[in-house]
């Protein structure tokens, strides 16, 4: 009897052992490898698990899962309808549990990256205008992740609903700025991409901030909002890039 629980305990030890794909990155490389194999369900298999996975084991995939990982799995529906409709079928369930309150802000930027990568990031700003009145406190920590979809199609004035006080922005950008360089200085593996898209990631804020108060008419702050981000900076990248939004913005 006891050789026999014994060997039930290690076949199911072997089972899950077995059923565990294991390393995240792994299996995403393997989904590329069935997808150039033409192994298209496998391929799909591996995306769907790395999709709901990958975050267990690497937290530090949250990037690519939604950039490069979900690029992959778009291919793959051009070439294999049913990882097409797999992808839909995600961002369906997603959003629903999003509209029935039930959303977080890790939910919605899947939701957000799926319709930027299918170039309908309008369904984003659907969703995001439903969120304010089912459940405003969550679309208002959404709004730095669809800020630039906002913008783009013209919805100016739920920007403003949105949007911190500029001041806050300020404080914000100037600590992920210092963040940044010190990383730049301090790190092996920091190199002048790193810095180039420190000074891309501030000015992009800055623009952002500035076009949600022109286009609601708040000049003054407008004003005080780029003299509070001009101030003690030292980069010259910086400092240039300032001068530009102010000639584009506040002195045309």
């Amino acid at each position: 009897m006891k050789k026999i629980s014994f060997l039930i305990f290690g076949l199911i030890v072997f089972a899950l052992s077995c059923s565990d794909p294991g390393d995240p990155e792994k299996v995403l490389a393997r989904a590329r490898q069935h997808f150039r194999q033409g192994n298209y369900e496998k391929s799909l298999q591996d995306h769907i698990w790395f999709h709901h996975n990958a975050l267990k084991y690497k937290p530090s995939l949250y990037g690519i899962r939604l950039s490069f990982a979900l690029l992959d799995w778009i291919e793959l529906g051009k070439k294999y309808p049913k990882a097409h409709n797999e992808l839909i079928n995600i961002r369906i369930k997603k959003t629903k549990q999003i509209k029935n309150k039930r959303g977080t802000l890790e939910l919605f930027h899947d939701v957000k990256s799926i319709n930027k990568y299918l170039n309908e990031s309008q369904r984003t700003v659907a969703l995001l205008k439903e969120m304010v009145n089912c459940d405003f406190e969550l679309a208002k920590k959404c709004y730095r992740l669809t800020k630039d979809d906002l913008i783009a199609f013209q919805e100016f004035e739920l920007c403003n609903r949105l949007m911190k006080a500029p001041m806050f922005i300020v404080r914000d950008m100037r600590k992920r700025l210092d963040q940044n360089i010190q990383i730049y200085k301090t790190n092996q593996w920091a190199d002048e991409a790193h810095l180039k898209w420190t000074i891309q990631y501030y000015l992009e804020e800055a623009e952002y901030t500035l076009i949600v108060l022109i286009k609601n008419n708040r000049f003054v702050e407008a004003k005080k909002f780029l003299l509070e981000a001009s101030k003690n900076i030292d980069i010259a990248r910086i400092k240039e890039g300032l001068t530009r939004l102010r000639n584009k913005y506040i002195e045309n």
